[in-house]
This record gives C-alpha cells, sequence and structure tokens, in this order.
C-alpha cells in the first residue's frame, strides 16, 4: 500500500513537470523587430555622436534583423530628440541616442522629461573620458600641479573653454574647482568646433573636452594633455597622470548610450541591447571607431541606468549652486 502511495506522488509530479515544460515550450517567441526601427540622433548631423551613431547602427541592424534608420532630431543639448522619443510608442521601433548631455540638462532647467524616470535605458556604447588640455607651447603649464597652481594663485584667471553652458564639460570644471579648491573660469562656445578655434587662437586658456575632441589636436602637435579626468592612465596617453595622480578626486566621462519610451517591455530592451552587445564585440566597428577617436564601452540595461543615476547625483549639487547664482 505504501509503495502504492509513493509510486502515485513520483507520477503525479512526473505529469506536473511535463505539463510545465509543453506550456513553457509552447509559449510565443517574441515576434520583434517585424519593420525597421527609427533610431533618433538627439544632435546634429556631422558630430561625433553623429558619426558613431551610424557606424554602430550599420553593425547593430545586422543583429537586430532590420534596418536601423537614423534619424537627426537637434536641438536643446538633445532634450529636443530625447523627448521625441520619450513621447512615441513605447513598442521598441522607436530609440534615441541617450548621452550624458541628455541627464545633466534636465538639472539645470525645467526639461520636457524626466531623466530617471521617462526612459528605459537600453545600453551604454561610448566613454568618452574628460580631458583637459593646454597649448602645447604654452610653457606656463609643464604639470597638472602648475595648472592648478596657477588657478590657485590667480581665482578667475585661468580660463577653460567648454562646448556650451550646461554641457558635461562646463560640469566637469566646476567639479574639478571644487574637488581642487580652485576657480577656473568657464568659457562657453557653440559647439566643441568654436572651443577649439577660440583654444588654437589663443583666446583662452586650456579646454575641458572628451578623448575623441582633443585626441587629433594633440595627434598634430598642436596640444598637450595636462590631466585626464580618468580612474587609471589612458593607453593612449601613457605620460599623462590623471587628476587622482595630482590629489584631485575626479572621474568624469562623456557618455553615450541608447534609451527607449518608459514601459517598452523588458524582453524587447533586452533584444535590441544584445544587438548592440554584438556589435561592441566586433574587432572591424572597434576599429572602426578607433579611428575616429571614440573608445567603445557597452553595459546593458541595468548597468547603464546605475549610471544615469550615477551622473544625476553626481551632478546635482553642482547644478543646484549654479541655478542659485
Amino acid at each position: 500500500m505504501k509503495r502504492r502511495k509513493i509510486f502515485s506522488i513520483i507520477i503525479a509530479a512526473a505529469m506536473t513537470i511535463a505539463f510545465t515544460m509543453i506550456v513553457v515550450s509552447s509559449a510565443p517567441a517574441i515576434d520583434y523587430p517585424k519593420k525597421p526601427v527609427t533610431m533618433i540622433v538627439p544632435f546634429k548631423a556631422g558630430g561625433g555622436t553623429d558619426i558613431g551613431s551610424r557606424i554602430v547602427a550599420n553593425y547593430a541592424e545586422k543583429n537586430l534583423g532590420q534596418p536601423l534608420i537614423v534619424k537627426n532630431v537637434d536641438g536643446g543639448g538633445s532634450e529636443v530628440g530625447v523627448s521625441q522619443m520619450v513621447r512615441s510608442k513605447p513598442d521598441g521601433y522607436t530609440i534615441c541616442g541617450f548621452n550624458s548631455a541628455s541627464v545633466t540638462l534636465t538639472l539645470l532647467r525645467k526639461a520636457s522629461y524626466d531623466a530617471l524616470n521617462d526612459v528605459e535605458p537600453i545600453c551604454l556604447l561610448v566613454s568618452d573620458p574628460r580631458l583637459f588640455a593646454v597649448r602645447a607651447n604654452d610653457d606656463r603649464f609643464k604639470t597638472a600641479a602648475d595648472f592648478i597652481k596657477y588657478a590657485k594663485e590667480n581665482p578667475e584667471k585661468l580660463t577653460i573653454g567648454t562646448s556650451g553652458a550646461g554641457t558635461s564639460g562646463h560640469l566637469s570644471i566646476l567639479v574639478m574647482n571644487k574637488a581642487a579648491g580652485i576657480k577656473a573660469k568657464p568659457v562657453h562656445f557653440k559647439g566643441a568646433g568654436a572651443s577649439k578655434a577660440a583654444f588654437l587662437g589663443g583666446h583662452i586658456d586650456a579646454v575641458a573636452q572628451t578623448f575623441g575632441e582633443v585626441w587629433e589636436m594633440v595627434r598634430t602637435g598642436q596640444a598637450r594633455v595636462i590631466a585626464q579626468a580618468t580612474e587609471e592612465r589612458l593607453k593612449e596617453l601613457p605620460d599623462v597622470p590623471t587628476f587622482k595622480e595630482a590629489g584631485i578626486n575626479l572621474v568624469i566621462s562623456s557618455n553615450r548610450g541608447l534609451a527607449a519610451p518608459k514601459g517598452t517591455p523588458k524582453e524587447i530592451v533586452d533584444k535590441i541591447a544584445d544587438a548592440f552587445k554584438q556589435a561592441s564585440e566586433n574587432p572591424k566597428y572597434l576599429e572602426d571607431m578607433a579611428k575616429i577617436g571614440l573608445p567603445v564601452k557597452y553595459l546593458g540595461p541595468e548597468e547603464f541606468g546605475k549610471l544615469n543615476k550615477l551622473e544625476h547625483d553626481t551632478y546635482s549639487a553642482i547644478a543646484d549652486e549654479l541655478k542659485k547664482k
């Protein structure tokens, strides 16, 4: 009798497992994508973000199985393009570039979206470290220590160019000022190109730009990086110290990734992220990005969301101080 009861329990358990397997195996696979996906670039055509986006789209669409249609929607330091994405249908057919600027602008003014609550992070694609450069023939600044010493002894005299008020470059100067106890003066221009022209023309002392924006000037002998806001020295700049080595806790990058509207199903977000992950591991893609000075760094949806939160928190206090002025 006891054996018969045990046998019955085993049969029942086996039937339950078999039924569960049938249900799971019969669950429909995600039917996405069935048509081309629009990939908004929230900046002008021809800039670093635009060029990098078009390169990665060319590789990722092969993994996704449908074309990625790149669409430039410029304005508001990325606000216009991101807002268009946020208000689109959360079905995975509209995604958008989501950069550090897309986070910081919401801290400096009333924006048309919430950087943390209105988007679904997809992935990080590029992490472009912030570098502080001086002209190659400027003998005042031989080292990072010279740079900081000059700023301390000459408040508001050390002028550093940015790509615009409220950009991550602007905020990086303010973070540096706070960390080093100095008062370097940010000078704002309409884009990295204008900042570079003023810098090479001798109208400002330095620039706070990304590796991709500075590298060509360094490579051609026009500029010299005085310090890099990175955890470790870049392999391309092995002789340039980090700010940490100079005693200043400053680690800042211009991060460039992708986001979808809030409510986009996780299965779809994961499928898009995987297509870009595969692209980020493609040696030819890495080679193409290296040619234009864009350091590839992939993070998946969860990690990219944490990075956005970290940037939001890092810049919040600085942004609050700016708004009081």
